[in-house]
Formats: structure tokens, C-alpha cells, sequence
């Protein structure tokens, strides 16, 4: 779709990564619930987009090494 969109990492820290091994399913929704939050507030001030997004999010487990490097990607599509 020809829509604004900004593309946004949300990497978490090694010492979780590590964790994220181990217990995949609690920490990714603990870390997809977070990033769709902080995105959603921040979009909605008035400073910023002033805007109601929708968000579209991947989960990456892998880095191109081939080594565990969770992370999630996310697509916001704005509407002001």
C-alpha cells in the first residue's frame, strides 16, 4: 500500500537474548506487548505523530552470522 510507514528494531539485550533461549514463548509476548505499547503511546503525543497507528511486527531470532540475536521488526503505518 503507498502509505508512510517507519520501520522500527526493537533488539533485546544479550543477558535476555540468553533468557529468550530458554523461555521463548513468556519473553517474546513479554517483548512484542512492550514494543506494541511504546510504539502506540509515543505515536498518539501530539509532538511526535500525533496519530492512532497500526503496527505490523515479525519475530527474528537470527542474525546473519547464523548466531541467536532475537529481536522483532516492526512496520507502523500512520494515520494522522
Amino acid at each position: 500500500m503507498p502509505v508512510p510507514y517507519f520501520h522500527v528494531v526493537f533488539t533485546l539485550p544479550t543477558l535476555a537474548g540468553e533468557i529468550a533461549f530458554q523461555n521463548k514463548a513468556a519473553v517474546y509476548a513479554i517483548l512484542f506487548r512492550a514494543a506494541a505499547e511504546t510504539l502506540t503511546t509515543i505515536a498518539a503525543e501530539p509532538r511526535h505523530l500525533g496519530a492512532q497507528i497500526g503496527v505490523t511486527a515479525v519475530p527474528h531470532t537470527w542474525g546473519q552470522t547464523l548466531q541467536q540475536n532475537p529481536h522483532s521488526r516492526y512496520r507502523a503505518l500512520s494515520s494522522p
